[in-house]
């Protein structure tokens, strides 16, 4: 059943809970997209050996890994020197190439993995930190999805100019207004969206999933725009909502986890009314089992009086039947003597 998507009094911060679950359904919209892309990504920058770390493959130093402290330590090559490899050296020199800005991030990910595994190519293309630990597209967040499609070239050749015209990192480059938006909702002083900035967040988040490039064509891209109309429009049903807003702030305990920064007001109050959300399904579902149960006594008490009336009426019906049969064995008995005696007369005239 939809219902107003009001989780709480205040407008403004409920617009900003509408953002929170506005970036999550993009983000999910956008998953078998980029899952689809990285895939030719990996065709195009080649197959490692499967056996080189990461440390191998950067000389040291190299800002801003090889920090070195101490004299003749480096904490980032402390267990693995660089070691030449023609195969791995001719990967990372491609995934360089890739590189909007010619700076993958190394230490996101696990160079030994790139024989086989994409989404490690990918890594690449996130922000520096925080995203070492995630092991796919559907363990990041919104700001990694964007990332990647903004600093791996290959994802100019997926979109349309109207999200790269201006090209990044340009401040109206339609996907750096995308990833800014992210920025703005992660990082609220107040937790507070004004109804015409949340109208220009979804109309921001609606055209990257319309893009007539290719993702007005993707099934997961085509659902999320619903989503977010249906969001936008107070048309999500209730359950849905409460179940998006939990995505939510497993994203943010994600994010907690690898390190991100969040509003600390940004935490509270999604926390909060969190429970307050409980509370009222809590409720809600207090309120259909009690109408349940005296729906179920209705009904008992109403097929107990049904029961009655029709054994009644059977048993009335029953010795209708009986009393009709038994007056009809009587008129027959009766028929019968008369014929008998009138053929007894007949045979006394007779004789």
């Amino acid at each position: 059943m939809a219902a107003k998507t009001h989780l709480i009094g205040d407008k403004e911060t409920n617009n900003w809970f509408k953002a929170c679950i506005g970036l999550n359904v993009t983000k999910e919209g956008l998953t078998n997209f980029l899952c689809a892309e990285l895939q030719k990504v990996h065709t195009v920058v080649g197959r490692s050996c499967g056996n080189c770390p990461i440390e191998n493959l950067i000389q040291c130093p190299t800002n801003p890994y090889c920090n070195k402290r101490k004299r003749n330590y480096c904490p980032f090559h402390k267990s693995q020197k660089p070691q030449p490899c023609p195969i791995c050296d001719n990967v990372k020199h491609n995934i360089i190439l890739q590189h909007r800005y010619g700076g993958p991030s190394w230490r996101n990910t696990r160079a030994e993995k790139w024989v086989l595994n994409y989404w490690e190519i990918g890594k690449c293309y996130l922000p520096p930190d925080g995203y070492s630990s995630i092991s796919s597209v559907q363990e990041s967040d919104f700001n990694g999805v964007i990332s990647i499609m903004l600093n791996c070239l290959h994802f100019h050749t997926c979109l349309s100019p109207l999200c790269l015209s201006p090209p990044p990192p340009d401040k109206q480059c339609p996907l750096e207004q995308v990833r800014q938006i992210g920025r703005d909702v992660r990082h609220t002083s107040d937790c507070k969206v004004t109804d015409a900035d949340l109208q220009d967040y979804f109309k921001a988040l609606s055209t990257l999933l319309a893009d007539p490039q290719y993702l007005q064509h993707d099934p997961s891209a085509i659902i999320a725009c619903t989503r977010l109309s249906d969001l936008q429009n107070d048309r999500m049903s209730f359950e849905e909502l409460g179940k998006l807003l939990k995505e939510v702030n497993e994203t943010l305990e994600e994010a907690k986890k690898t390190g991100k920064r969040f509003s600390e007001i940004a935490e509270r109050t999604l926390s909060k009314h969190l429970q307050k959300l409980d509370a009222t399904n809590q409720l809600g579902l207090i309120r259909l089992k009690k109408k349940t149960t005296v729906g179920e006594q209705r009904l008992h008490s109403k097929t107990k009086f049904g029961e009655h009336r029709l054994e009644r009426k059977t048993q009335f019906g029953a010795q209708r039947i009986e009393s009709s049969v038994q007056h009809g064995i009587e008129r027959m008995q009766q028929a019968a003597n008369k014929t008998a005696q009138a053929d007894y007369e007949r045979d006394v005239a007779g004789s």
